[in-house]
C-alpha cells in the first residue's frame, strides 16, 4: 500500500483541494522536494500556477525543484487524469496538510502510540522539567505532565501549537508550556532540562539536532527518542545514533509488521 493510501484509510472525513497547500508553513516546503510525488504534483503546479507562486514566495530555494519537474513532465489534457493527479499530490503530503487543517484529527487518528510505561522505564519523569519536542499535537507532552514539574511542549506549527494551549487550558494542564521552536533550534537555555523525549520527530537536520540536545541537556540527564517503523534499523540514521560520538541504546519491541524503537541516552 502506498503512502497515500495509507492517509486515506487514516482519514477518511477529510477531503483535499488546492487550495490547502496554502496552509503550509515555510520549513514544511522546504521538505517538499522529498516527499511530493513529482508527477503527479507537476499537474497540480500547472493546474494551478498560483500553487507555484505562493511556494517560491515562501522558499524561494524551491523554485529549482519546480522548474525541473516542470520540465520533465509533459502536460496533460484530459481533464480527468489530471483531477486525478492534483488528488494524489494532494494526499501523498496529506499529512502535512492535517497538521494545520485538522490538527484535531491527528491528534484523534494518527497511529503511532507510546505508553507512559515505555518512558518511565527508561527514567523517573517524577518531579523533572522536560521537553517534548516535535510535540505535535501534545500526546506525549499531556501523557508525561501529570508526573513532571515542568513540561515545554516544543512545536514549530502554529495550529498545532493553539490546539495544544487549548487543550492545556480546557484540561486545566498548568505545568505545560507551549512553544515555537525545533528541534535544531530550541528555544531552551543550555542545560535546562533532565529529560529531552521525540515521537517520529527527529531526523530532519540529525547533526545539527543532536548538537541541540547535548547543549540543552543537563548532566545525568536524559534525552529519549520514540520511533515506530519497520525500517529504521537499517539505515544511516541508527548507526548515526548508536555510534560515536552519540552512542544512544536502542531498545527493539514489536513485531515485522509494526517495529517500535527507543533510543536513550545519559547526558554526560
Amino acid at each position: 500500500m502506498g503512502y497515500s493510501q495509507k492517509l486515506r484509510g487514516l482519514f477518511p472525513e477529510v477531503s483535499l483541494n488546492w487550495e490547502d497547500i496554502l496552509l503550509l508553513e515555510t520549513f514544511q516546503i522546504k521538505y517538499l522536494p522529498d516527499r511530493v510525488a513529482v508527477r503527479e504534483f507537476s499537474s497540480l503546479l500547472r493546474a494551478y500556477p498560483v500553487v507555484q507562486r505562493f511556494l517560491i514566495s515562501k522558499y524561494p530555494p524551491i523554485a529549482a525543484f519546480l522548474t525541473r519537474i516542470l520540465e520533465e513532465n509533459q502536460a496533460l489534457e484530459d481533464r480527468d487524469l489530471i483531477e486525478a493527479n492534483c488528488q494524489e499530490a494532494l494526499w501523498e503530503i496529506a499529512d502535512l496538510i492535517i497538521y494545520n487543517k485538522h490538527p484535531e484529527l491527528f491528534d484523534t487518528h494518527a497511529p503511532i502510540k507510546w505508553d507512559l510505561s515505555e518512558i518511565s522505564t527508561i527514567c523517573s519523569l517524577e518531579g523533572k522539567v522536560v521537553a517534548d519536542v516535535g510535540a505535535g499535537s501534545g500526546r506525549i507532552a499531556f501523557m508525561v505532565a501529570p508526573l513532571a514539574h515542568t513540561v515545554f511542549a516544543v512545536e514549530p506549527i502554529i495550529s498545532f501549537r493553539s490546539f495544544m494551549k487549548e487543550k492545556a487550558i480546557k484540561n486545566s494542564v498548568e505545568n505545560l508550556f507551549v512553544v515555537d521552536g525545533t528541534l535544531d533550534s530550541l528555544p531552551l537555555p543550555d542545560h535546562s532540562l533532565d529529560v529531552l523525549i521525540t515521537s517520529n520527530a527527529i531526523a530532519w537536520n540529525l547533526e545539527e539536532e543532536l548538537k541541540e540536545i547535548e547543549r540543552v541537556i543537563k548532566k545525568g540527564g536524559y534525552a529519549i527518542h520514540l520511533l515506530q517503523s519497520n525500517e529504521q534499523m537499517e539505515n544511516s540514521f541508527h548507526e548515526t545514533l548508536s555510534s560515536s560520538p552519540w552512542n544512544y541504546t536502542c531498545l527493539q519491541d514489536g513485531n515485522e509488521e509494526k517495529i517500535k524503537l527507543r533510543y536513550f541516552k545519559v547526558n554526560n
